[in-house]
């Protein structure tokens, strides 16, 4: 049985503050593949000091993308057997532009956005005691902001930014036209992680002009509630409160 470590479900309006950790529980689950859900508050606990991350027999695998990669090889798990090669190429494409720059916009919405960022704070720290309710939330906040700053993101003005965020979403919602999912009739990978994004943007009420950008998007919406619909469809599996010692 697969462990699935991720943060707790914490924020109202999305399955789990995390795209990332949407992105590989949804594809778990429309894979059908059997995994138990355990809730860790701590990423450092994760072989590669984030969340989420699996055990599988005596492994322990973390990011998101190589855990994928991993259960292919090991399980035949692949969302994408229906996609030619050049279909297979654009959900790569697609995948690099959510992953390495529509998640940076999102963080600095969550983090650096003074209104959203006490949202964030109880979000991640509202159950530490004092006084570390107060020093653990504005370490964090700094090394997040000097991971924006060395990604890139954190350069440029909040304007910028969400600009960036924007013109993302707008070629999402182009690639996607009419379509039920962005590759045909069958939800792939590509469609897992967009629901991923989208829901953790256009989910929970946390204004900003990245939120204000998806909702100009109606296809896209619609794509999130249909995939929000085959989420809750799979059968949801155990899932277990656990803050393991760092």
């Amino acid at each position: 049985m697969i462990r699935l470590h991720i943060f707790p479900a914490s924020l109202k309006g999305t399955p789990n503050p995390s795209p990332l950790c949407v992105k590989l529980e949804t594809a778990l689950r429309l894979a059908g593949v059997p995994h138990r859900v355990w809730y860790n508050t701590n990423p450092a606990n994760g072989p590669k000091g984030k969340l989420p991350f699996i055990e599988i027999e005596d492994q322990r695998i973390g990011d998101s993308a190589l855990i994928l990669y991993h259960l292919k090889e090991r399980l035949g798990v692949d969302l994408d057997r229906s996609l030619s090669d050049g279909e297979r190429a654009q959900s790569h494409m697609l995948h690099q532009m959510l992953d390495e720059r529509l998640y940076w916009v999102l963080l600095h919405s969550r983090w650096m956005d003074e209104a959203n960022w006490r949202v964030t704070r109880q979000c991640y720290f509202g159950g530490l005691p004092f006084p570390l309710s107060l020093i653990v939330p504005r370490m964090a906040r700094k090394q997040m902001r000097a991971a924006l700053h060395a990604q890139g993101i954190g350069r440029h003005s909040a304007e910028e930014i969400y600009e960036l965020g924007a013109k993302d979403l707008a070629a999402l919602a182009t690639l996607l036209g009419d379509k039920p999912f962005f590759f045909g009739d069958i939800p792939t990978l590509a469609d897992a992680t967009v629901f991923a994004y989208l829901v953790n943007i256009a989910g929970p009420e946390l204004p900003s002009p990245l939120k204000d950008a998806a909702l100009r998007h109606d296809n896209l919406l619609r794509h999130m509630d249909r995939m929000g619909e085959l989420y809750a469809a799979k059968r949801q599996p155990q899932r277990i409160a656990l803050t393991l010692a760092a």
